[in-house]
């Protein structure tokens, strides 16, 4: 090959997108792909809201729809908080799951004949088939009737949801069903710990809601102020919206009101 000629390029293969639901037929809850009437929604929604937070600042139309391009930052972000809050519901399931567990198993039922009961359990208790412990329950339940092993469905729901609550106990049931341990002492524990870690975190919850709406004001109210002034003012607050100098202002003042948002969610946000 002589100098002049170029190996030619390799084709970049994209990647296929990481599957919803693993080769078990459960669903990762690390993964969460929108539809698109749902990502248009979210999308069109975070680009109307900054279209007008940049309207207020500068008062053009075509800064504004730059801004708003910024929109497609969003989906990606509610995508983690749709993630986040499908574990959050899981965790408070799963505790539910563990109490009629662990009084199928004080009734001396078989841990197989146990989870059979819990389902039923769950299937009164949420009314909604779409639940995740009961989509869970009735994955565990079909399998447990092929032969399969319970605490390898436990930890494969450990894994698959990413929850430490649940890969605690898949990881304690495992050692205690191998060496023989106590399975309704483990439960009545594990059922003990998670509650206590749920009412602490629904407690601090309590204690900062008041917190997280004087954040919330305290973000609004430079918006507020901003239309008031200029919508009362008159020309008196021109110069902000026309001249270099006042377009740096208002470029300084956006990003406090977006830092100071950002880092007061932040701050509100406290993991247990």
């Amino acid at each position: 090959m002589s100098k002049k000629e170029k190996a030619p390029k390799a084709k970049k293969v994209k990647e296929p997108k990481k599957p919803e639901r693993t080769e078990s037929g459960g669903l990762d809850y690390s993964v969460y792909y929108m539809k698109k009437p749902e990502y248009l929604f979210y999308l069109a929604l975070a680009a109307a809201a900054l279209f007008a937070l940049a309207f207020i600042f500068y008062r053009s139309v075509p800064i504004s729809a730059v801004f708003a391009l910024l929109a497609f930052k969003y989906p990606p972000m509610r995508t983690k908080e749709i993630i986040k809050k499908r574990r959050q519901k899981l965790t408070l399931q799963f505790k539910d799951m563990l109490y009629s567990l662990s009084s199928a198993l004080n009734a001396g039922n078989s841990v197989e004949r146990a989870m059979a009961i819990a389902l039923d359990d769950m299937e009164h208790q949420y009314v909604d088939p779409d639940t995740l412990i009961i989509q869970e329950l009735e994955l565990i339940v079909s399998k447990l009737n092929l032969g399969a092993n319970i605490e390898d469905l436990f930890l494969d729901l450990a894994k698959r949801s990413g929850i430490d609550d649940i890969r605690t106990f898949a990881h304690i049931f495992e050692i205690s069903k191998r060496t023989g341990g106590n399975l309704m002492q483990i439960m009545r524990q594990s059922s003990n710990i998670i509650t206590e870690k749920i009412e602490t975190k629904q407690e601090m919850d309590t204690v900062l809601a008041e917190k997280k709406m004087e954040q919330k004001v305290m973000a609004v109210a430079p918006l507020a102020l901003m239309v008031l002034l200029t919508q009362s003012t008159g020309d008196f607050m021109e110069p902000l919206f026309n001249t270099f100098g006042g377009r740096v202002v208002c470029t300084i003042a956006l990003a406090l009101v977006i830092v100071g948002f950002l880092w007061g969610n932040k701050l509100t946000d406290i993991e247990i």
